[in-house]
């Protein structure tokens, strides 16, 4: 990306009706809350498997539920963006 560009992005992402969903948090919502229910998700899975398996395999569990849950993640904020947008 050049350098006169960025004013230019900055000004299509305001402009963008796109990001007007959930009251203007969405920007937010996907650069922030997301990860942290994946990382939640992560916590809870390993945590949960700890107490049957080794570290290291509960480490592996952890990591490909978070790996598995983030389609999901997405595809529900995405379906969520859709239905706020026909309203």
């Amino acid at each position: 990306m050049r350098e006169d560009q960025g004013p230019e992005l900055v000004e299509r992402v305001i402009g963008n009706p796109a990001f007007e969903q959930f009251g203007g948090y969405h920007i937010f919502f996907r650069r922030v809350a997301i990860p942290i229910l994946l990382i939640l998700i992560g916590l809870l899975a390993y945590s949960l498997m700890n107490g049957f398996f080794s570290h290291q395999t509960s480490l592996i569990i952890a990591a490909m539920a978070v790996g598995l849950s983030l389609g999901p993640i997405l595809s529900i904020e995405r379906y969520y963006g859709i239905i706020k947008s026909r309203k």
